[in-house]
């Protein structure tokens, strides 16, 4: 296990905490996550397509909608190069933040994203 996974697993589960304490565990989970992303690269297939989804996830908890949308656009791109049936199950967990009534344009495109590449 190098520092990558390590930051990429302790990001994971601060997010599992977050889904029941979101602003005192999404911050810290975020962060942990990024700093996965930023030691693994792209390259990294599905590894980095799950801490997209992650990060997505963390905003999503904050209210963080800008962001969210950024992010889930991004995991969706990268989860589309991974191929990996893990990642379509983690994108299919975000989906339910992103409906309702009021749903802002660049949630509503991030997902259209995920539903078009859970088509496949």
């Amino acid at each position: 296990m190098d520092s990558a996974e390590l930051a990429g697993v302790t990001g994971g589960r601060l997010l599992d905490l977050a889904r029941t304490d979101p602003h005192e565990h999404a911050p810290a989970a975020s962060q942990e996550i990024r700093a996965a992303l930023a030691r693994r690269g792209p390259d990294a297939g599905r590894s980095h397509a799950l801490d997209w989804i992650g990060v997505a996830e963390c905003s999503f908890l904050l209210g963080d909608v800008t962001g969210a949308a950024e992010t889930t656009h991004r995991a969706v791109s990268a989860a589309a190069r991974a191929q990996s049936g893990r990642v379509r199950q983690q994108l299919a967990h975000l989906y339910p933040y992103m409906v309702g009534r009021d749903v802002p344009g660049p949630v509503r495109e991030a997902r259209d994203k995920i539903r078009d590449l859970l088509a496949w």
